[in-house]
């Protein structure tokens, strides 16, 4: 059950570590990467700038009108003639550069905010499996399963788990039996209901002996709010007895008869129902065992 609950939080937090890893990664090296790429160039931006002053100083005067074009402000850094327009296409090239740091950087933030996205929907499973692991543990919800097959693995059984006299069957004319209900599942069960019926036969052979009709469902006792793994909860009944009733079944002339019914939600709010019928009679009683179970299915009361 652990192991199926924290398979998916593994994979969500190898998946968190890659994603962490390639937000730092790209946070911290794409600006500077950029900005040793983007940077202008001083000494470029002086040799490219500068006109030359020999040829500025050496230019014929009957050069062709097309070899003079005169400096157009829209693009700075061509026909530089004066140290003015020549700081121009420094300020021009600077501000280009800024402009595709900026550009770059807006960049880095969209992948971290994609990043941080990804960080917290993969928080979700995450904190859902826990708190599905704590619900399990406490029994307070329903357990994710996979299949049919796990779930009835997981979910509760309730059952008898035993069965005694409290007196002696002539003890103040009545048969008292304590009937005992464990949970032997994997989980709680919930709103758990129960009845139970004993009475006389005067038969002792078992296949003699009739399947009794259940208690009806305005007979089951008040439901208890929980029944959590390995706990049980007790049913008392009784019914008169008979003359000598002791010394009938230990003769073989009588059998103890005791039934009933269980009815539970189990921790995937599917409702379940537990039929039971017990005997006790002169073979019960020389094996030792005292009440054996008789089969017989979850019929309706």
């Amino acid at each position: 059950m652990s192991h199926h609950i924290l398979l998916q939080p593994i994979g969500c937090l190898r998946v968190l570590a890659c994603a962490v890893a390639i937000s730092l990664t790209a946070a911290v090296a794409v600006p500077p990467a950029v900005l040793a790429q983007d940077a202008p160039s001083e000494d470029a931006t002086t040799d490219d700038a500068t006109p030359d002053a020999a040829a500025t100083e050496g230019a014929d005067e009957d050069t062709a009108p097309e070899e003079n074009k005169p400096w157009n402000v829209a693009a700075p850094c061509e026909n530089v003639q004066h140290p003015y327009e020549a700081d121009l296409c420094q300020q021009w090239r600077t501000a280009q550069a800024a402009e595709k740091t900026a550009s770059l950087t807006r960049l880095v933030m969209l992948i971290g905010a994609i990043a941080t996205l990804l960080l917290l929907l993969m928080f979700v499973p995450l904190l859902m499996a826990v708190l599905a692991g704590r619900r399990a543990a406490n029994g307070t919800a329903p357990v994710p399963v996979n299949s049919a097959a796990r779930e009835e693995q997981l979910r509760a059984y309730v059952d008898v788990d035993k069965l005694e006299f409290i007196e002696t069957p002539e003890s103040e004319g009545v048969v008292k039996v304590k009937v005992v209900l464990r949970n032997s599942g994997q989980t709680p069960a919930f709103k758990v209901k129960s009845a139970a019926e004993v009475d006389i036969r005067d038969v002792s052979d078992e296949d003699l002996l009739p399947v009794m009709r259940l208690p009806e469902r305005s007979s089951l006792d008040s439901a208890r709010p929980r029944l959590g793994r390995d706990a049980t909860a007790t049913d008392i009944v009784k019914c008169e007895s008979t003359p000598s009733l002791a010394d009938r079944v230990m003769g073989g002339d009588a059998t103890i008869l005791v039934w009933g019914v269980v009815e539970y939600l189990d921790v995937f709010n599917h409702p379940q129902k537990t039929a039971f019928q017990y005997l006790c009679n002169a073979d019960t009683l020389d094996s030792g065992q005292i009440f054996k179970p008789m089969v017989r299915g979850n019929e309706d009361g």
